[in-house]
């Protein structure tokens, strides 16, 4: 026999001393026999995940995948409809409206203005306030178009990297 094929026999006993222990370490895990085949043992793997999700999530264990990913929808929809101001027998696009508009609320309020301005508002609001402070550090003025006010900001970077360089 070559070293060539030694080396390989002793790979593939490596391999399946490495299946055996990874069986016998999921099967016992499981509750399955150490002998069992691979599809007993997922099977019973299944079985016991999904229990652990099921009670996870308040449900029982016997519980099917189904029934687990309703449970966990109306969980979830019942916290979203709270955090939206909605009733947890909403639907989801009577949740998304109220969520829609309470985060737009929010974000109106945040911006010193009144909770039922639109998104078109909202947004011309935050431009003007961006544009009055980008002005402000680059010494333009707020009436200034974006062009312009573009190349101050430009000018500045570029100043404020020169000074920069020179300081090494």
């Amino acid at each position: 026999m070559s070293d060539e094929q030694t080396r390989r026999d002793e790979w593939e006993d490596i391999g399946r001393d490495i299946e055996a222990k990874i069986r016998k370490e999921a099967a016992e895990w499981v509750g399955a026999e150490t002998t069992d085949d691979w599809q007993s043992i997922g099977r019973k793997m299944e079985g016991k995940v999904k229990a652990a999700v099921a009670t996870g999530v308040g449900g029982e264990a016997g519980e099917d995948w189904g029934q687990i990913g309703r449970r966990v929808e109306q969980d979830l929809k019942t916290g979203i409809a709270k955090c939206a101001d909605a009733e947890p027998d909403d639907g989801w696009d009577t949740i998304g409206r109220k969520m829609e508009g309470k985060i737009r609320a929010e974000i109106a309020t945040g911006l010193g203005s009144e909770p039922d301005e639109s998104w078109p508002q909202i947004g011309s609001r935050v431009e003007r306030s961006v544009k009055v402070g980008l002005a402000g550090w680059a010494g333009a003025e707020p009436q200034d178009d974006w062009d312009t006010l573009g190349r101050k900001v430009e000018d500045k970077v570029k100043a404020a990297l020169r000074e920069w360089l020179r300081e090494e």
